[in-house]
């Protein structure tokens, strides 16, 4: 036999998901509908039915203790398997709706996913994305938090809470304007790729470690004389004459041919897979679920 439970715990809970999120009372606020005073009164309830001191409160904010960090975890998966059940009794099961939210780079964004997404937009009008853009680690970040129902990054960065499916491989490739006088050939050396002006495309100001340890196993410095944090502004410098740049192969598209070098580079950077990355437990709904059958088929959601 379960035990009762008393009946305002999920409203406790969800007040208490909401402030945990937010940081503080006043900003869940929004996110609840409800007033300050009654958020308040849902995280006092709650701490006194488990015993337990949820947050540790400082001026400005709120903070998870411990016990609040493990109730966090719990109360996500209960949401989660309670948007499962309700979902799969509905009567509009296969009527598709609601909004998409991706966690990827802006290169995938460009190249890989508009014609996933146009294609299931047309066959299913009530379907809106949210494109969140940015460096992988953030899509993980995003991806874990839950705040993106799926991501696509390289799967040797997903942690142990992310369960991945391999969608491509990638390689590396440089970029140089047509015409350029920054070495000769078809096939650079290392050597030449550290001399020549380079422009880095980078969130964090550095090159990636597995680019940079092919250079430091040479004992070469690339000559990095811009930072970009948009690719698609690295490569408008590149065209102009600026420099040279390192891409992987599904951020060039058959225009970049047009205008630039594109030379592999494969003989130095190893490959990497690209995958779907899902959160463990994460509920899914029906339409997600059907738009990632159409970019990786058979795909299993059990987890």
């Amino acid at each position: 036999m379960i035990e009762e439970i008393p009946g305002d715990l999920l409203q406790w809970l969800r007040g208490f998901y909401a402030v945990a999120e937010k940081g503080g009372v006043t900003q869940a606020t929004g996110a609840m509908g409800r007033e300050q005073p009654t958020i308040t009164r849902q995280i006092k309830s709650l701490e006194k039915e488990l015993g337990v001191t949820l947050f540790d409160r400082f001026s400005g904010g709120m903070k998870l203790t411990p016990e609040g960090k493990i109730l966090f975890e719990k109360a996500v998966a209960l949401f989660e398997d309670v948007q499962g059940i309700r979902s799969e009794f509905k009567k509009d099961f296969l009527e598709y709706r609601g909004n998409i939210v991706v966690a990827t780079s802006h290169a995938i964004i460009d190249s890989f996913l508009p014609p996933y997404v146009v294609n299931f937009m047309q066959t299913h009008p009530h379907v809106s994305f949210s494109m969140l853009g940015g460096v992988f680690e953030r899509a993980l970040a995003r991806i874990e938090s839950g705040e993106a129902d799926f991501g696509i990054a390289f799967t040797n960065l997903a942690p142990g809470s992310v369960i991945c499916h391999d969608l491509f491989e990638t390689g590396q490739k440089l970029i140089a304007p047509k015409g350029h006088h920054f070495f000769s050939g078809k096939k650079p050396t290392l050597a030449q790729i550290a001399a020549a002006p380079l422009i880095l495309f980078s969130q964090t100001g550095r090159i990636e470690p597995f680019i940079e340890k092919s250079f430091a196993k040479e004992g070469l410095s690339p000559n990095v004389v811009m930072t970009q944090n948009n690719f698609i502004s690295v490569k408008k410098y590149v065209a102009m004459g600026l420099g040279v740049a390192l891409a992987s192969d599904y951020s060039i598209t058959p225009e970049d041919e047009k205008t630039m070098e594109v030379l592999s580079l494969d003989r130095y950077f190893p490959k990497r897979k690209v995958g779907l990355l899902l959160r463990k437990r994460k509920y899914l709904s029906p339409a997600v679920q059907a738009f990632l059958r159409t970019v990786k088929p058979g795909v299993s959601f059990a987890n």
